[in-house]
């Protein structure tokens, strides 16, 4: 579980210390290894077959901040920027 329930309604994150180059790893190893539960839970994942997902630096993106890129099959590209709003 990433999130454990704290005091009222906040809660504590087992990711504290994370980066967001480490967080934008972590979010790539979970859509490739859980694409396919999209389908488990009623949402097509037939989109994102054939996907290719790279970080930004192996992607050639010429960008200080952290994250990926999304190219479907049929070249349609997406940028996901994780950016750390607090310490």
């Amino acid at each position: 579980m990433i999130l454990e329930k704290g005091e009222g309604s906040r809660h504590r994150s087992v990711l504290a210390g994370m980066d967001a180059t480490r967080l934008a790893e972590i979010l790539i190893d979970l859509l490739d290894e859980h694409v396919d539960d999209l389908d488990d839970a009623g949402l097509s994942a037939s989109e994102l077959m054939g996907a290719e997902v790279e970080t930004f630096r192996d992607a050639g993106v010429l960008t200080d901040d952290a994250g990926f890129v999304v190219t479907l099959a049929d070249g349609s590209e997406f940028q996901i920027i994780v950016i750390q709003s607090r310490r």
